[in-house]
């Protein structure tokens, strides 16, 4: 009986080294009285040995009409640890904020690291959204 190796995009978990991703957020975007939230993240995750390098470039924007202070949030962990979170205040930049991000963490055989993009703000009390999660294997 011949092996089976189930592919995603036609990349193999055994056979990436790198793989780009890009994941998103939205809510209220064009509202120019309310609160709206608009993240969007680009990037790549690497293998090197048994870890993991996660670069990514965020782009945000946040127009806050009250509640609490916005913030834009990236999720991110490999099968080998829990959920991991970088935040940073998100305001009304025009055309958008950017900001850099690199993080590692560990990285099991199956290679597979998952990343979230998300928004935290509210009309009276605050809480986080999130949008398009995606898995990358490397």
């Amino acid at each position: 009986m011949a092996a089976m190796v189930a592919t995603l995009g036609g990349i193999t978990p055994a056979s990436a080294a790198s793989e780009d991703f890009h994941v998103t957020y939205e809510s209220g975007v064009g509202d120019t009285t309310r609160n709206s939230y608009w993240v969007d993240i680009t990037g790549t995750v690497t293998r090197i040995g048994d870890q993991y390098e996660l670069t990514a470039v965020v782009k945000s924007r946040c127009n806050r009409g009250d509640g609490p202070s916005q913030e834009w949030g990236m999720a991110f962990g490999s099968s080998a640890e829990s959920w991991r979170y970088v935040t940073r205040p998100c305001n009304n930049s025009y055309p958008y904020a950017q900001e850099t991000i690199k993080e590692t963490g560990p990285l099991l055989p199956d290679g597979r690291v998952h990343i979230q993009a998300g928004a935290y703000g509210g009309q009276a009390f605050g809480s986080w959204g999130w949008g398009t999660h995606r898995s990358v294997w490397v």
